[in-house]
């Protein structure tokens, strides 16, 4: 069984109200994530788990704030591997971000990481 984000623990080295600060932070603007979410070819439940992992949150979060149980977001998670060819919520930030950068350089966005 692989390891996921979740299994990897963090080291308080800046504080935790300033790790919680920078948790909560979301990584693309609101038109930003319509575009992704379109890219993605996403049903709207899945890519309100990829939003919410992107920020950072637990499987215990997600399912509060999307308002389903635990073991649904666990569903949407593994039917998010399978669709994207990736094996971890790791692996699916990553995905994300590489898509978002290919995206960004072929339109020349201000955005696209160097």
């Amino acid at each position: 069984m692989s390891k996921s984000c979740s299994d990897v623990k963090t080291v308080d080295v800046w504080g935790s109200a300033v790790m919680e600060s920078v948790m909560e932070k979301h990584m693309f603007s609101p038109q930003e994530w319509v575009e992704m979410k379109q890219d993605l070819a996403l049903p709207p439940r899945q890519a309100d788990v990829v939003e919410h992992l992107l920020m950072g949150h637990s499987d215990k979060q997600i399912a509060r704030d999307l308002g389903m149980s635990v073991p649904t977001v666990r569903t949407h998670l593994c039917r998010l591997f399978s669709r994207l060819g990736v094996q971890d919520r790791c692996e699916l930030i990553v995905y994300v971000c590489v898509r978002f950068r290919e995206k960004c350089q072929a339109y020349g966005c201000p955005r696209a990481f160097q």
